[in-house]
C-alpha cells in the first residue's frame, strides 16, 4: 500500500535546459521537502513538518484509533521518554495508515502489509521495530476495547535479534573516559558503574536519596527501590552534590540538571572525541555485574542492585568473568584522585 500523504503539493516545472522536474511541498504553500519521495524518511519528513497541521481523524480509521489510544490511561502512564518515542511513531503511523479503514484489519494480507512497512526500513532494524511494535500496541489496544475482533500483528517477529545485555566496556575503553572524559560525562558513567544502574535512573538520582551513609534508589522501569551502601569511589561526587545543595547528584558543564536527550548528545560527541566505539552507555551496566562478581559479591546481591535477574546476571558473567579483573582495576585506576 503506497503512503497516502494528505495535503502534500506537487509541482512540475520545465527548467531552462527543457528538463523536467518534480517538486514537492508539505502543503501548498507550506515547505518544501527535501528527501527522495516513495522513501520512509520522505514519509518522516512529511509528518514533521505538518506537525500541529494535523486533523481529527475520520472515525473507524487507524488514524482515529491511534488517536484514541493516544488520549488513553495506558499512554499516559508510560514513561516520559518512551511517549515521546510512541509520540513522533504515532505520527508516522497516521501519515502512512491513517485513513486505512478498520474493518481492513479484518482483511487476510493485512498482517503482510505491515510486515513489508517493517521490512522497508530494514537498514535501521531497531527503528523499524519500535515502528512495528507500536502500531502493534495501538491495534492491541483496540482490540482489548472491541474497536476490532483481530489483531493482525500478533506474536510479530522482530528484524533485530541482537541483544547487548552481555556486552561489556573493555578496560582501555573505561580508563579512557575516567580518566580523559570531560568531568560531567565522565562522573555519570562513573556511577553508573559502581551503582549498576540505567542511565535514566542515575541522572535522575537525588541528593536526599543519599542519606546515613545509604543510597536509596528507586528504578524508574521496574519500580523496584533498591537500598546501596556506595562504593568509596562515588562517596566523593555524594558529598560534594550534598554540601552544594544540589537537587540532583549530577549535572552537566552548566551545573543546571542533566535532560535524557542533552546527555546522549553529549556523550556521544565525548566518546567520539575520544575515539571510544562499540559499546553503549547502557552496557555499562553488564561491565558493573562482570567486575562485581570478580570482586566477590554473590550473585544474589549483584541482582537485588542492579535489577537483572539472577539468570541474566549469570549469562553476563559466564560470558564475561575472563574481563572482570581487568574491568576492576581500569576502573579503579581511572577514579584515582577524581
Amino acid at each position: 500500500m503506497d503512503a497516502k500523504l494528505v495535503g502534500l503539493h506537487t509541482v512540475r516545472a520545465t527548467l531552462k535546459d527543457g528538463t523536467k522536474a518534480v517538486y514537492y511541498y508539505a502543503w501548498r504553500g507550506g515547505p518544501r521537502m527535501k528527501t527522495k519521495p516513495g522513501t520512509n524518511a520522505f514519509i518522516q519528513e512529511f509528518a514533521r513538518l505538518t506537525k500541529g497541521r494535523e486533523k481529527e481523524a475520520s472515525s473507524e480509521t487507524i488514524g482515529w484509533l491511534a488517536d484514541q489510544y493516544h488520549s488513553s490511561a495506558d499512554f499516559q502512564k508510560l514513561r516520559p521518554s518512551t511517549r515521546g518515542d510512541y509520540e513522533r511513531i504515532i505520527r508516522v503511523i497516521k501519515v502512512k495508515w491513517g485513513d486505512m479503514p478498520l474493518r481492513a484489519l479484518e482483511a487476510r494480507g493485512a498482517r503482510t502489509l505491515f510486515i513489508d512497512w517493517r521490512d522497508e526500513m530494514r537498514s535501521t532494524p531497531r527503528s523499524a521495530d519500535l515502528h512495528i511494535a507500536v502500531l502493534a500496541r495501538i491495534i492491541s489496544w483496540g482490540k482489548d476495547r472491541e474497536h476490532i475482533m483481530r489483531n493482525p500483528l500478533e506474536r510479530v517477529g522482530r528484524l533485530h535479534n541482537e541483544t547487548r545485555k552481555d556486552d561489556i566496556w573493555l578496560p582501555s575503553q573505561i580508563e579512557k573516559m575516567l580518566s580523559e572524559g570531560a568531568p560531567h560525562i565522565a562522573n555519570v558513567v562513573k556511577v553508573a558503574l559502581w551503582t549498576m544502574q540505567r542511565q535514566s535512573d542515575v541522572l535522575v538520582l537525588t541528593t536526599i536519596a543519599y542519606d546515613g551513609g545509604m543510597l536509596w534508589i528507586t528504578q524508574g522501569k521496574t519500580r523496584a527501590r533498591v537500598r546501596i551502601r556506595p562504593a568509596d569511589e562515588i562517596i566523593p561526587l555524594l558529598d560534594d552534590a550534598k554540601k552544594a545543595k544540589r537537587q540532583r547528584v549530577l549535572v552537566n558543564s552548566r551545573g543546571d540538571n542533566w535532560t535524557a536527550s542533552g546527555f546522549r548528545a553529549s556523550l556521544r560527541k565525548e566518546m567520539a572525541r575520544l575515539k571510544i566505539s562499540g559499546v553503549r552507555f547502557h552496557d555499562l551496566r553488564g561491565t558493573a555485574i562482570t567486575y562485581a562478581y570478580a570482586k566477590g559479591v554473590e550473585i544474589e546481591r549483584i541482582a537485588e542492585i542492579s535489577g537483572h535477574s539472577k539468570s541474566e546476571c549469570e549469562a553476563i558473567i559466564r560470558r564475561n568473568y575472563l574481563a572482570g579483573e581487568g574491568v576492576v582495576e581500569a576502573i579503579r585506576a581511572g577514579t584515582k584522585g577524581q
